[in-house]
């Protein structure tokens, strides 16, 4: 038992301790504003999406490049020495030679008809509307993902509060519990209940401590930086019913407009024009190329060095006939590739409605529960009460007070988890919809103390 109180009064006290600075520093504690501005500056994944973004916007332009002239200059030098052996011939030099030859050449081609690549152009621009979809849902990821981080951390500092004051309670009715077992008015197997309970409260407080620093340690994760002190949510708040009060309004807004199925009506897009794409290689490729050339010598065999200057233009005209069946195999496995992103599509499509069916009904689900766990609160509280005097007096036992403090702090602890879903529920309901932002954490931010 001395042990268990050592052990008791140890955890009492870190807890106290945490609890305490949490109270003294309530003034620089960070609100749900200020981590979601350091989540934006320093989380990873909405980052890499970011750069994923301005990434693809780069293809188009390299895509039209394709279809704009290619422009080379090339100079060579070259040193050539000769040894003429043996010549019948009058005019060629004798002996040996030793002479520069200088090249410069200006070539320039136009593609005239090149299908291959102005529909890769077609495919580079959907492709930017994709990635602008998919950025967008990644902005509103990171909204949701930083307020449930945070709520989820408010829940489990609540869970810390009501651990902490449900141990203390039972703590008292412990103690009350050993006055009356010395007095001769509690038995002993009542004063076992009650240590048994405290021993299991002081557990209990332990965890929640656990859980809150995990629930800090995720807001690190998102932010870079530890998050210690939180802004609490008001115990009202206000609970509207979603506008308009049509679950099937919602789900046909969220069909037209969420990102992500938006992302993946793009991608299918982007896959039915790689099809295209490869099926223009079947197709004849027209260029006109222009060259200049200024070639310089030092010499020759004949003698004499020489100073030309060429100018060609040139139409060429190539068209594919055969490449082994790679080309038709190209194509197939484009085709393939669209079917694919074809049952994607359909697959978030219905991923989509049954997420929105659930916030939706989240939300209005969320509201009753509210009012009705508020409502199991004072009842808890009033049962407490009675049962409390009840043992006092010796019409009830120690096991139905420490019951009644176990129904009224659970009570407590799913009153206050009830707030946070609602709020939740709300913000995936609009990121259904597609219409989820910063506003939407500006305003659960006036809701904080």
């Amino acid at each position: 038992m001395t042990a268990r109180n050592g052990r008791g009064r140890h955890g009492l006290g870190a807890c106290a301790l945490l609890l305490g600075c949490m109270s003294a520093t309530a003034v620089q504690a960070e609100n749900l504003a200020d981590v979601y501005a350091l989540s934006k500056a320093a989380d990873p994944k909405y980052k890499a999406a970011r750069y994923e973004f301005e990434a693809v916007q780069l293809t188009q332009t390299q895509a039209r490049a394709g279809l704009l002239p290619n422009v080379a200059f090339e100079i060579s030098h070259t040193k050539t020495k000769q040894d003429i052996l043996d010549s019948k011939n009058t005019v060629f030099s004798s002996g040996s030679s030793d002479f520069p030859t200088d090249n410069r050449t200006l070539t320039i081609t136009q593609p005239i008809f090149k299908l291959a690549a102005w529909r890769g152009y077609t495919q580079a621009k959907a492709a930017v509307k994709q990635a602008a979809a998919t950025f967008g849902a990644a902005e509103q990821d990171l909204v949701l993902r930083t307020a449930t981080a945070y709520l989820d951390a408010l829940a489990a500092q609540d869970a810390l509060v009501f651990a902490k004051a449900e141990k203390d309670a039972i703590k008292r009715q412990f103690d009350l519990t050993r006055q009356k077992k010395e007095s001769g008015l509690a038995t002993k197997a009542n004063l076992h209940d009650a240590e048994a309970r405290y021993a299991l409260k002081e557990a209990d407080e332990v965890a929640a401590q656990n859980d809150l620093a995990d629930k800090l340690q995720a807001l690190q994760e998102l932010t870079g930086k530890p998050i210690t002190q939180l802004a609490a949510l008001h115990e009202q708040i206000p609970l509207a019913q979603p506008e308009p009060a049509d679950i099937g309004q919602w789900v046909s807004s969220a069909i037209d407009h969420n990102l992500t199925l938006e992302a993946r009506r793009q991608a299918a897009d982007v896959a039915q024009k790689e099809v295209d794409r490869q099926r223009a290689g079947h197709y004849p490729v027209l260029d006109l190329t222009a060259t200049k050339n200024r070639r310089t010598t030092g010499g020759s065999l004949f003698g004499g060095g020489s100073d030309v200057d060429t100018t060609d233009l040139m139409v060429r005209f190539n068209l594919p006939l055969y490449a082994g069946g790679g080309t038709q195999a190209i194509v197939e496995e484009s085709a393939k590739r669209y079917q694919a992103a074809l049952e994607d599509l359909e697959r978030d499509r219905r991923l989509t409605e049954r997420q929105t069916r659930a916030a939706y009904q989240g939300v209005t689900g969320g509201i009753v529960r509210v009012h009705a766990l508020g409502q199991s609160v004072l009842a808890q509280e009033s049962a407490r009460q009675v049962k409390e005097e009840g043992f006092k007096s010796g019409l009830e036992t120690v096991l139905a007070v420490l019951d009644s403090e176990r129904d009224l702090y659970a009570a407590k602890r799913d009153s206050a988890q009830s707030r946070y879903d609602f709020l939740l529920n709300k913000l995936r309901l609009k990121q259904a919809v597609g219409t989820l932002s910063e506003a939407d954490l500006a305003e659960i931010n006036e809701l904080m103390k």
